[in-house]
């Protein structure tokens, strides 16, 4: 069992509570997910199985796109429903023109700091245990990119509903750009649902529930869903290597054109590519050293990443 697995986890659970449950449904111990998913959210989340956990850096740099619904006029201490109330206001005044102007000024490169309620690393702890304790630890900034931010609805009523596309790079705290916003408004705000629906080329749509899950293994059909170590990057260009080479990758040993069977068109310096057999395992994750167009078969074309065979 290698390769990746898409799941559609629920509301409630944490993304190690999902790789526990799938440990536990297909008997195996190497099982890991490539990003995490907060607990209040659902949606996508891709598992690495077996020798794709190998893969599991080349697929956390993927952007992410969610839908989700923030609430203005209140403040809470986690920046979502989960958290405690600290400030509420009556924000009828506000106009979907003026929440669509300041979706505005959040697009782009933004830095961002990583809220208190969060499983980022500060001195040995998760930050969230610290927060446990009532207490709040200085936090180093960063920075991220707002691709996109799509208003889809707009309630207005005392506490205005608004209902929101997202797509973003790795490491964007939604519930944290939601508060951001609602500062910026004046009447505060807080993430009140949220899910991932895409994660780079994937999509929510390809997913399965734990349920289903559990119903295909039973029947014996689990490897019918899970997405082959070949499949498991799309995002990256396939180059295929003749017959026979697949010792050399093995090996380690230097890769020139003589070994090649299929380049890509368009390939550049320094793009990470798929080394496949004949056959389409895939057999390592490579950087190219040389560009398609200037391809000399005296040098050396492709430094290894990850070999997997």
């Amino acid at each position: 069992m290698d390769g990746l697995l898409l799941i559609d986890k629920p509301k409630g659970l944490t993304s190690h509570d999902v790789v526990n449950r799938i440990r536990q449904l297909l008997k195996i111990r190497k099982v890991g997910h490539t990003g995490t998913l907060d607990p209040l959210a659902s949606g996508l989340l891709l598992i690495c199985l077996g020798r794709a956990t190998k893969l599991t850096r080349f697929l956390q740099d993927l952007d992410k796109t969610y839908q989700g619904e923030m609430i203005f006029g209140m403040t809470t201490t986690s920046f979502d429903g989960q958290g405690e109330v600290v400030e509420e206001k009556n924000a009828s005044d506000l106009s979907k023109a003026e929440v669509e102007e300041f979706f505005a000024r959040f697009r782009g490169k933004v830095i961002q700091t990583p809220p208190m309620w969060s499983a980022v690393h500060w001195k040995g702890k998760r930050l969230y245990e610290i927060a446990r304790d009532g207490l709040e630890v200085e936090r180093i900034p960063r920075k991220i990119w707002i691709y996109e931010l799509k208003l889809l609805d707009f309630v207005s009523n005392h506490h205005p509903k608004v209902k929101f596309e997202i797509r973003c790079s790795k490491g964007t705290y939604v519930r944290s750009l939601c508060a951001d916003i609602g500062r910026v408004s004046g009447f505060g705000a807080y993430q009140a649902a949220l899910c991932r629906t895409k994660v780079g080329p994937f999509d929510l749509k390809q997913a399965k529930r734990l349920k289903d899950l559990g119903e295909k293994v039973a029947n014996g059909k689990e490897e019918g869903i899970i997405c082959s170590l070949k499949d498991s990057l799309p995002h990256l260009p396939l180059v295929k290597v003749k017959s026979g080479v697949e010792k050399i990758v093995k090996w380690g040993r230097p890769l020139y054109s003589s070994h090649l069977d299929f380049l890509p068109k368009e390939l550049g310096k320094g793009d990470k590519v798929r080394l496949c057999s004949q056959g389409g395992e895939l057999l390592a994750v490579a950087i190219s050293l040389q560009e398609e167009s200037h391809f000399c078969k005296d040098k050396i074309g492709f430094k290894y990443l990850r070999v997997l065979i």
